[in-house]
């Protein structure tokens, strides 16, 4: 019979630097990973105090919409990008000409067209997903640039507009459910009824269209999430408002395969949203034979005008 020693135990400061050198390279792992996504999030078009205090996951979503808006903006027709318009010298040279206030006026142009407008600039692709939304959102709807780009236009519209803004965008209805557009009748009324503006009217609904026959401009009503109360204070609970969108299907070129006919690939919507004011007593025109009265929760007349 041969016996085997049993082997010998290991030594405790062994243990001990094996689990060291384990934690060390896990945290030199994560810091080069906090390096890339911080030199990431440099990178974006936003203020650094903005990305600053991105996490990670808001990075990604960022990137993702921001490439995908230079993809929008070059392959769009017409091109958005000046280089595509012209030399890339004459730029420099029409730049040159002009003195440095004009300069500077055209280099914030787009802030100044941006707080000139009466509500809030947004590009949503053919997938219903916000590419670029305005900073000027957050005065309208009290939400942040930063959420709504790259989320769901479904994740902050009425539930029972998720049909309307599906058709507008030219989504197939075999494709809405993975854009995130519920058509269910009992979630929208569930959803209508936990609304904090419960007497915000329903839009009129459209008839059915076929997105390929229509023509690229767009206008219609939904409601939208808002934060904001009547006094423009911000509260827990969000509830909505009702937004009128006026804007134009973008498009590009393509080739039908096997054939020299091109055609024209929607994109997704690029639009100028109105907000409109909710309705209040002081905005009811009093008629000769009206009068007004006020009742509490348990309809018992408090109040009530001498006429």
């Amino acid at each position: 019979l041969c016996h085997t020693a049993p082997p010998s135990p290991i030594d405790p400061s062994i243990t001990n630097l094996r689990k060291e050198k384990s934690r060390n390279a896990a945290r030199s792992r994560r810091g080069k990973e906090n390096f890339e996504f911080f030199e990431l999030a440099k990178m974006l078009p936003l203020p650094g105090a903005i990305t600053s205090q991105l996490d990670k996951a808001s990075v990604i979503r960022l990137t993702i919409s921001y490439l995908h808006m230079r993809t929008f903006a070059s392959q769009g027709d017409p091109p958005w990008s000046p280089l595509l318009e012209g030399d890339s010298n004459c730029n420099k040279v029409r730049r040159s000409s002009h003195s440095l206030a004009t300069d500077m006026f055209e280099q914030h142009l787009g802030a100044h067209l941006l707080q000139s407008l009466d509500g809030f600039v947004f590009v949503v692709s053919q997938e219903g997903r916000f590419l670029y939304i305005s900073e000027t959102v957050s005065i309208y709807l009290g939400l942040s640039q930063v959420e709504l780009t790259g989320s769901s236009v479904f994740d902050y519209i009425h539930p029972a507009d998720h049909v309307e803004m599906a058709e507008r965008l030219g989504i197939r209805p075999h494709l809405r459910a993975e854009a995130g557009c519920h058509t269910a009748p009992e979630s929208a009324s569930s959803s209508a009824s936990t609304s904090s503006l419960a007497g915000t009217p329903e839009p009129a609904p459209s008839s059915p269209h076929s997105p390929a026959d229509d023509p690229p401009d767009r206008g219609f009503f939904i409601r939208m999430k808002s934060t904001l109360t009547k006094r423009g204070l911000h509260v827990k609970s969000s509830g909505y408002k009702v937004i009128h969108v006026t804007g134009r299907i973008r498009c590009r070129p393509a080739l039908v395969p096997g054939s020299t006919r091109s055609v024209r690939r929607p994109m997704g919507l690029v639009a100028l949203a109105h907000t409109l004011p909710p309705s209040t007593l002081n905005e009811v025109r009093m008629e000769s034979q009206m009068f007004v009265f006020r009742v509490n929760m348990d309809l018992q007349v408090t109040y009530c005008e001498n006429r």
